[in-house]
């Protein structure tokens, strides 16, 4: 008797062990969210702490933002990490633009350490900017602009200029055409304030890598970049590229020499490549 009740109280223990272990899978992986639109079948999905912003690339869904819904000006990412370096390079830090918003976590991080900093961020698709209003703690505010439009023909048509801009584009894992010549780098660098700087997002692994390395270079006097795991975070300049470390601090919740030491420290790319061009 006493062997089949400790028997019975195994299978039990096996039953609420299972149902608990599904209990917080389905709590680990919730979906917030599924929006259509013109441009992307899009999807917020609650994991543990994190909130992610997913993108259909055809049959799979490929992450395109996240955030600590704890923390959401937090940088998770290593991408968006070495993102931020590119603000201690400009003169002056007083106008930023970012280029694709995601779940604003570099607009996030950019005005929560710079109190006096005007960002501006450009999404092609309104619905990522709604799902950014709704899910990712991002807001507009006086120093927060959301503007919905195509990024080359907003610059076209515009004459404002930043001191830091951000290109951080992607059509799933490649950077669209119209903005990766250059034509459009050229368009980027009227918009750069005196001493003002771009900061480019490129995947290493992307068959187009070295010609978008050589499409920056060829526009801009001084560049360097950050190897990071699987892609480079490019910085370029017309003026000499000098690092203001004063600027951060440990509030930006992550060690910054780790991330200066992946300073490229020779060409690891095709420079005889020919450039992308309209």
């Amino acid at each position: 008797m006493g062997g089949r009740n400790r028997s019975l109280l195994g299978w039990v223990a096996i039953f609420v062990l299972w149902v608990g272990l599904g209990a917080a899978w389905a709590q680990r992986e919730r979906v917030l969210a599924q929006r259509h639109s013109p441009f992307n079948d899009l999807k917020v999905v609650q994991d543990g702490y994190d909130r992610i912003l997913k993108v259909r690339q055809g049959k799979a869904y490929v992450e395109e933002s996240r955030c600590d819904v704890r923390r959401p000006a937090h940088l998770l990412h290593q991408y968006s990490r070495l993102q931020m370096l590119g603000s201690l390079y400009p003169r002056d830090l007083r106008r930023a633009l970012v280029v694709g918003l995601g779940g604003g976590s570099l607009s996030k991080a950019l005005l929560a350490q710079y109190p006096e900093l005007q960002v501006d961020s450009i999404e092609l698709d309104p619905e990522i900017v709604k799902l950014a209003r709704e899910y990712f703690s991002y807001r507009d505010s006086e120093r927060s602009r959301s503007i919905v439009s195509d990024a080359r023909e907003y610059l076209k048509s515009n004459n404002s200029t930043y001191d830091l801009i951000v290109l951080d584009a992607f059509d799933g894992l490649e950077i669209p055409g119209p903005l990766r010549t250059v034509q459009f780098y050229d368009l980027v660098k009227k918009h750069l304030s005196p001493g003002g700087v771009i900061v480019a997002n490129l995947h290493c692994r992307s068959g187009n890598y070295e010609r978008d390395r050589v499409s920056l270079a060829s526009c801009f006097e001084h560049v360097l970049a950050y190897q990071g795991t699987g892609l480079a975070v490019v910085v370029a300049s017309p003026q000499e590229l000098r690092a203001d470390r004063a600027r951060w601090t440990t509030s930006w919740g992550f060690p910054l020499e780790p991330l200066l030491q992946l300073e490229e420290k020779s060409s690891k790319f095709d420079s005889t490549v020919r450039p992308f061009e309209d």
